[in-house]
């Protein structure tokens, strides 16, 4: 599994185009936004998590696709799964490989964008955990909508009608528990409930891509 690991990671440094695109386009999104509402921290301040919650979900909507693509295309995959290593082994080391590489740079841009966006400290805590509570339930059913469209050529519009209902819910409790945060702290109700998205999330898409892997090879 370490070892599993540790390829997947290499991988995605060696060839980073799908989460550096998420990445630059998460931070030009919220440049952008910041400019077309007159760079005004006090019409930014409220409209911060909405618009921080909205770059992240559409920036991994633009990996989904290739989270699997590759190791199907060339054939690593099947070697994979010739040598014995099983599927639950190959998506969850995908899972967490993904995890770090694409939600982790966020969570060191987002302070640095919270302050033209005027955020106090307070606020940005909230945002932070609510990506870091969230961010499991979106690689999860990233990797669920990457693998399903894993021999597709252009998939970009089949994985967001995929992914996206799965990802309505994150969003809303995301949203009530960074507005929760401030009165009622970091275990408040849709934080709890973000938390239970996630497990179940990460519970169920881990065997569902397994088996969706494993029908490639049939």
């Amino acid at each position: 599994m370490n070892t599993l690991l540790w390829r997947d990671l290499r991988l995605a440094l060696r060839n980073p185009r799908g989460w550096v695109m998420s990445v630059i386009f998460f931070v030009l999104f919220l440049s952008v936004m910041a400019i077309a509402l007159g760079g005004n921290t006090t019409k930014l301040r409220p409209l911060a998590p909405p618009l921080i919650w909205m770059a992240l979900l559409f920036g991994q909507l633009l990996t989904f696709p290739t989270i699997f693509q590759r190791d199907i295309v060339d054939g690593t995959y099947e070697q994979l799964h010739l040598s014995g290593i099983s599927g639950l082994s190959i998506t969850t080391s995908k899972m967490i490989s993904c995890f770090v590489v694409s939600i982790c740079p966020l969570l060191l841009a987002i302070p640095a964008l919270g302050i033209g966006y005027g955020l106090d400290k307070t606020t940005l805590a909230a945002i932070l955990l609510s990506v870091i509570l969230g961010g499991p339930a979106i690689i999860a059913y990233g990797i669920f909508s990457g693998s399903i469209v894993a021999k597709e050529g252009n998939a970009g519009f089949l994985v967001i009608l995929i992914a996206l209902p799965f990802l309505v819910p994150v969003l809303i409790f995301a949203l009530g528990g960074i507005a929760s945060y401030r009165e009622n702290g970091l275990w408040n109700l849709e934080f709890q409930a973000l938390s239970g998205i996630s497990l179940i999330a990460i519970a169920a898409a881990i065997p569902a891509t397994a088996a969706t892997l494993s029908s490639y090879q049939d």
